[in-house]
């Protein structure tokens, strides 16, 4: 089963849902030979209910996953923490929305929650937890205590950083981060727009319904890494998309 474990299913943070751009990621995610994504969005976007009513009133659930087309979702969130970084926690749904309603009172920097608060919630149901692009500049996450980033089940070696910096400085730093403190890395694309995905892909040999078995083959290391040559094209490609459509948008609000 190939995964990508860092997807955004909205445009940006303050953006509605649109199906028909929703539909495309699954479609483009196939034909680029993923199986399934971990759909991380943002937990205080505002329009996060939104897309999560969708797929439950539209899709059949089994174990953890939505099934889209034959295609496999998982629920996530992607969340801020306090003094800077980024965390994914993916699980079953249900505790998915009980974590995004104690999170309310988290919402808006500088109220921002710890990251130990953060990872006793992820544990507490039982979540995987991802360490989102630990070296970019704005979410400097290599920056937290060690000890606290040790807890995390995977850091993320993502696609965008890949594009803006290059797959050696980016996979370097993860690399001796994931070594030094025994943490394994997977890979997310974190793309907002469908053409960049397919740019990266971890790859497993078996089917998975449910988080604690993804989690339990990312520890014993049972995966491999793909990075598409041509992921500089598809970053770009998505990062142009996105600001054209969202000018587009703003011409209509306007």
């Amino acid at each position: 089963m190939n995964l990508d474990f860092h997807v955004h299913g909205l445009l940006t943070k303050k953006s509605k849902f649109d199906e028909n751009l929703f539909l495309q990621d699954i479609e483009i995610a196939k034909e680029q030979g993923l199986d399934g994504y971990i759909l991380c969005e943002h937990f205080n976007a505002l329009y996060i209910d939104e897309i999560h009513k969708y797929l439950e009133e539209k899709y059949k659930y089994i174990g953890d996953k939505y099934l889209v087309e034959n295609f496999s979702i998982f629920l996530g969130m992607e969340i801020d923490i306090k003094n800077g970084g980024h965390i994914i926690l993916a699980g079953n749904r249900e505790d998915i929305y009980k974590i995004k309603e104690e999170l309310n009172k988290y919402k808006i920097k500088p109220n921002f929650i710890d990251f130990v608060k953060l990872l006793d919630l992820g544990d507490k149901y039982n979540c995987l937890m991802v360490g989102s692009h630990p070296y970019r500049e704005s979410h400097k996450l290599y920056l937290q205590d060690e000890e606290l980033i040790s807890r995390l089940h995977g850091l993320d070696l993502n696609a965008t950083d890949i594009g803006s910096r290059g797959i050696i400085p980016v996979q370097e730093e993860v690399r001796n981060l994931s070594n030094k403190l025994k943490v394994p890395y997977v890979t997310g694309s974190d793309t907002h727009f469908p053409i960049q995905l397919g740019s990266v892909k971890t790859k497993f040999k078996k089917e998975f319904f449910t988080v604690g078995e993804i989690k339990d083959e990312i520890s014993k290391g049972n995966y491999e890494i793909e990075i598409s040559k041509s992921l500089e094209l598809k970053v770009f490609s998505a990062k142009a998309s996105k600001k054209l459509l969202k000018e587009c948008l703003l011409q209509k609000i306007g």
